[in-house]
């Protein structure tokens, strides 16, 4: 049976929104703001097509909303061979026909097979002497490595439980299992090796994600496949030569009948917005740049996305979308030794995101994760609650006032998925307070178009107790 995957974008929309409004750098050498980026007309990939609502918001939600615009395999493929032309050294004349392998190469990792990646532990991964004696092809890893083995932090892994990736529209089953299954993530971060062309081309990491679904509410077995596999790259922002601040990536699964491991064009899956794409399809790089903070053609002021291991505990509570999904079972890899790679990984997103100017929400959630995290505090190696958790200019959401204790559960459940990484985030009250008359209007809105959220359809008496919260937000 072919699975489907359901990333979802929701766009909740203030009367004059741009993109990475947010993330307007400031400072000498910074980028020029997305308004200013706006206007080059040639230069930009707008990502939102506007369209007319049938019926009227409250006046504080616009005049239009915005759809996203899935891309086109013409526009996939312009893109694909500028970025060839850019990645110097790059082992294959095109990247439409290159591999897994071939990027591994690339980035100073030959003969590390995919599927060795895929099921391997991280623990394993990342371990060069376990590395060495796991791996199905042992006798060229060894020709390969003996000179030069792997260095701590070349290869960094985690895997956990991905609610974003989960269908939260259609029915669960009478077992409680989602419509498609649970979804899981496992990362894999490769960092370019001394003397790689990677290294020499200027790009720093190599980041390969993929994603899978289970019937079950536990990471499926070493024997399974991702459905999809998404990639990134990551220049060395010290370098002098400037390349595109990421660079997406899109790999077919490697059971692929036809073409596995091939870079491919497109996301086969649905954004759960109004069904307007009939295939589902959403091509690279249109389609990316949303959750990545860019409207610009060239990716300018793109950031990768931090990684919130508290976000994905709250979804398994009681009163949440997954509770059959044990929260232990969320960090596959265990604590405390999950969160020390999580701090790993989230220091260098935000390395990234204060290099590419992201200095608005996306650099602030990730801050704020890590000194929540960091090594040797409290809450080191723990899960913090929703209301501990608040940023941005005061008053932060506080645990005992109303309407913050009930409305930010509610908004963390509903709104985290999208705005956690598009237009704002719904941990900085200050930014919900600012939009309060367009999130009532969209959430009381029944326009497919307009509506929020539009992963789900809210029924009636959750729809009033967010608008009267909001209502209440002072």
């Amino acid at each position: 049976m072919r699975r489907t995957f359901w990333f979802v974008v929701c766009l909740l929309i203030g009367s004059g929104w741009l993109l990475a409004r947010g993330l307007a750098p400031t400072g000498k050498g910074a980028h020029p703001p997305a308004a200013a980026r706006s206007t080059a007309g040639k230069g930009e990939l707008r990502l939102f097509e506007t369209v007319t609502p049938k019926k009227g918001l409250a006046a504080a939600a616009g005049p239009a909303a915005l759809r996203v615009i899935p891309g086109k395999p013409e526009e996939a493929e312009i893109y694909y061979n500028e970025m060839r032309t850019e990645l110097v050294g790059f082992p294959q004349p095109t990247l439409q026909k290159s591999h897994i392998a071939d990027m591994l190469l690339y980035y100073g990792f030959p003969v590390l097979l995919a599927k060795d990646l895929e099921s391997l532990d991280p623990a394993v991964l990342m371990d060069f002497e376990k590395l060495r004696k796991a791996v199905s092809n042992p006798a060229p890893f060894e020709a390969a490595y003996r000179g030069r083995p792997l260095q701590a932090d070349e290869i960094i892994a985690a895997r956990f439980f991905a609610p974003k990736i989960v269908n939260v529209r259609d029915p669960k089953s009478p077992q409680g299992i989602p419509a498609g299954g649970f979804g899981w993530r496992k990362v894999v971060r490769f960092r370019a090796r001394e003397g790689s062309a990677a290294r020499g081309a200027g790009l720093d990491f190599f980041y390969l994600l993929f994603n899978f679904v289970t019937q079950e509410p536990a990471f499926p077995p070493p024997t399974a496949h991702a459905g999809q596999l998404q990639g990134l790259l990551v220049p060395d922002y010290n370098r002098p030569r400037k390349l595109r601040d990421v660079y997406f990536l899109v790999f077919k699964k490697l059971d692929d009948r036809d073409e596995p491991e091939q870079v491919g064009t497109y996301l086969e899956a649905t954004f759960d917005l109004v069904r307007v794409v009939p295939d589902g399809r959403y091509y690279v790089p249109r389609s990316c740049g949303q959750c990545h903070g860019t409207v610009d053609g060239r990716q300018q002021g793109a950031k990768v996305n931090y990684l919130d291991t508290d976000h994905w505990i709250d979804r398994t509570g009681k009163d949440d979308d997954f509770p059959q999904v044990p929260a232990a079972n969320v960090l596959v890899d265990g604590v405390p030794q999950a969160y020390a790679i999580f701090r790993k990984l989230n220091r260098t997103i935000e390395a990234q995101n204060a290099a590419v100017g992201a200095q608005g929400f996306a650099l602030l959630a990730t801050r704020k994760w890590l000194a929540l995290h960091r090594e040797g505090g409290p809450t080191a190696d723990r899960h913090v609650e929703p209301l501990d958790r608040g940023f941005g200019d005061a008053p932060v959401w506080a645990a005992g006032t109303s309407p913050d204790r009930d409305l930010l559960p509610m908004l963390n459940r509903y709104c985290y998925r999208c705005h956690s990484s598009v237009a704002y985030h719904v941990f900085d009250r200050a930014a919900v307070k600012l939009r309060q008359g367009s999130i009532i209007g969209r959430v009381n809105s029944t326009n497919d178009k307009v509506r929020m959220p539009q992963d789900r359809e809210l029924d009636d008496t959750t729809k009033a107790r967010i608008v009267d919260l909001m209502r209440a937000l002072k």
